[in-house]
């Protein structure tokens, strides 16, 4: 079987954290990719889109090479369009990033934000084959990859001999209904599957916030401050962007600019 492209997938990231930060996250990363986590525990609560089977968790922030993750509160209303991927026989029996062996032969996959585990119905937009897996492991860590299929779910829609496919990724309620499609889609570029921020800083204080916000908004009308209540944090963010491109142009200049932490986000 011809080997396809495909990004690689979160099971190699519980040993890579090991050796570069010493502590254990998972997630779908390039092997030479250094993955850096924050302290702040994520305690959220299962939405109806998670499926009822085994512990659900979803995680911490994290970053791979430079781009911060934010897993989200709940899957509810997600539908996403993008590029999928597959991991096969090389991971098949290592933990996932919720602590389950992974299993090529079922009907699972990997996604960096949603809730594990989420029950997601994949439609492949080149044949129109649709299947219902199971979100339990972290990744696919590439540009417009928006999910990273086991080889069972891949062959079932049809692209594994290809390895990418273009799909909508849905995730599905309590009675199995798919979301629908937004009545307003964005029509921006979009980073992997989330929408893209520059975060500047982030303060106890609402007051040092909004003088940072101030400073920027001249130059950078979008920028914005959003507040998070599990860390009680005001973040100091311009966005969302149009694109990759747009946001590394940005955090260059902010940096050429005197800023000395801009980090890229994803959320």
């Amino acid at each position: 079987m011809p080997k396809p492209s495909f990004a690689v997938p979160a099971i190699w990231q519980n040993a890579l954290t090991i050796l570069l930060l010493g502590s254990v996250v998972a997630g779908c990363s390039h092997p030479q990719m250094r993955v850096q986590t924050t302290t702040v525990k994520a305690t959220h609560s299962p939405s109806n889109s998670m499926i009822e089977h085994g512990k659900v968790k979803t995680g911490s922030p994290y970053k791979v090479a430079g781009v911060w993750y934010y897993p989200l509160e709940t899957g509810e209303n997600y539908n996403r369009t993008g590029v999928a991927s597959w991991y096969g026989a090389k991971f098949h029996g290592k933990k996932t990033a919720n602590g389950e062996r992974y299993d090529m032969h079922a009907m699972t996959a990997a996604h960096t934000t949603l809730p594990m585990p989420s029950r997601v119905r994949v439609t492949n937009l080149d044949n129109g084959r649709s299947i219902i897996v199971r979100v339990n492991d972290r990744g696919p860590f590439v540009k417009d990859r928006i999910i990273d299929l086991s080889r069972a779910a891949a062959e079932a829609l049809g692209y594994l001999q290809q390895g990418t496919a273009r799909v909508r990724v849905q995730t599905l309620d309590a009675k199995g209904i798919a979301s629908a499609a937004p009545a307003q889609p964005h029509r921006r570029e979009r980073l992997l599957n989330g929408d893209i921020y520059i975060q500047m800083a982030a303060f106890k204080s609402l007051k040092s916030a909004k003088e940072l916000r101030w400073r920027l908004v001249h130059d950078y009308p979008s920028a914005d401050i959003s507040y998070t209540p599990n860390d009680a944090l005001y973040r100091v963010r311009i966005g969302p962007l149009s694109s990759e491109q747009e946001s590394q142009n940005i955090k260059t200049t902010l940096q050429r600019q005197g800023y000395a932490n801009p980090m890229i986000v994803v959320q």
